[in-house]
């Protein structure tokens, strides 16, 4: 097995010991998840991967390995289990629960740019702050009866969420389409279809009718896995 000792054992304070452990692993990424401290007769330190001499006491000083330091490890364990962390970006959430049951835009008093709403046990929800990108907040089994309604969109905005229909597509991330063209007029779940692991993902159909930007056309698209499933964009029937 290879094996490494600092030069010539001497007394380190910690911080000097840290900045020690991390250039040995710099200059051996091969090295074991472990770093052994030892500590000898006359109190002198040295850090190896091998075991400590003969009346030198030691023990393990744990190291990360290569990659444990990337948040997006944590994401994907979480979004496994259907859990939702704080930190999370969007398309890990989307992965964790599917697509939510509503998207409505948040406030100053609501700590959040934006929330989603999931359905939960005993007929609550689940609400999940984002701010900007990344959740911010997660409120488990809230009382729908305790929820405010959300604010109406300002007519601008509207008019422009409205103008963005046209560019639903078949395979676009659902959150970007609802960033775009806002909250739908009415939604339902559909039914549902086999997804990874053989887990049952949940299709819901958001309906669009025609507004202010896009008054001759009605849009009806669904989302399965976080993804625009299929669209519908009709021309509005006049009498």
């Amino acid at each position: 097995m290879k094996s490494w000792r600092l030069a010539s054992p001497q007394r380190w304070s910690a911080p000097a010991a840290a900045v020690i452990v991390g250039i040995v692993l710099a200059l051996d990424a091969s090295a074991q998840s472990s770093v052994i401290k030892c500590i000898d007769v006359d109190g002198n330190t040295t850090y190896q991967d091998a075991p400590c001499e003969p009346g030198q006491a030691g023990h393990d000083l744990a190291v990360p390995k290569a990659g444990e330091g990337d948040p997006s490890s944590q994401w994907e364990t979480a979004a496994r289990e259907h859990r939702v962390i704080r930190g999370m970006p969007k398309r890990w959430v989307l992965r964790a629960r599917g697509a939510p049951e509503e998207i409505r835009p948040g406030s100053a008093r609501d700590q959040a740019t934006e929330i989603w709403r999931y359905a939960a046990a005993r007929g609550n929800v689940t609400l999940v702050g984002f701010a900007g990108p990344d959740v911010s907040w997660i409120r488990e089994d809230v009382a729908v009866a305790s929820l405010a309604p959300p604010p109406p969109p300002a007519g601008d905005a509207g008019a422009r969420g409205a103008h963005n229909r046209r560019f639903v597509i078949k395979g676009r991330y659902c959150e970007h389409v609802f960033a775009e063209i806002g909250i739908a007029d009415r939604q339902e779940p559909v039914t549902t279809q086999p997804g990874a692991g053989g887990k049952a993902v949940p299709v819901i159909r958001y309906v669009y009718e025609p507004a202010a930007g896009d008054p001759q056309m009605r849009t009806v698209f669904s989302c399965a896995g976080g993804k625009v499933a299929d669209v519908e964009r009709t021309l509005r029937q006049v009498r």
